[in-house]
């Protein structure tokens, strides 16, 4: 099994689809959500920073989550499995992208967080 972790910035507001896909038990097609979007990674500093994009798909409720609680520059670390999805862009050339597969999102950072500084005194010594 392959695993990946990445922490890193979205690049847009994530986009929620509805996915048909088959019960292998009873063939049945059933509808589930599912979030998309991408993670802009850095490494490196000064001239040698490099960004690397991650798009990412989160399933079910934690896709209906992402979309709900995630927006553009937020923060986030992902964990997942990594696939590579071959198909055919506008000119008719083969192409492939890496996917993630979402297992986990954690939400890093976020805009509106109280700082100690803005805490009153006595919650303030709570955090220490």
């Amino acid at each position: 099994m392959q695993k990946i972790i990445i922490c890193g910035n979205l690049t847009a507001d994530p986009i929620i689809n509805e996915r048909e896909y088959v019960v292998k038990d009873t063939a049945e097609i059933k509808k589930t959500k599912v979030a998309n979007f991408t993670v802009a990674v850095d490494s490196g500093y000064g001239e040698r920073k490099t960004t690397q994009f991650f798009r990412v798909n989160a399933w079910r409720g934690l896709g209906e989550t992402c979309a709900k609680y995630l927006e553009k520059g937020r923060q986030v670390m992902v964990e997942g499995v990594v696939s590579l999805n071959n198909y055919v862009d506008k000119n008719n050339n083969l192409r492939a992208v890496m996917e993630i597969r979402a297992n986990e999102v954690q939400f890093l950072g976020s805009k509106g967080v109280e700082t100690p500084e803005e805490l009153p005194p006595e919650e303030e010594e709570m955090l220490y």
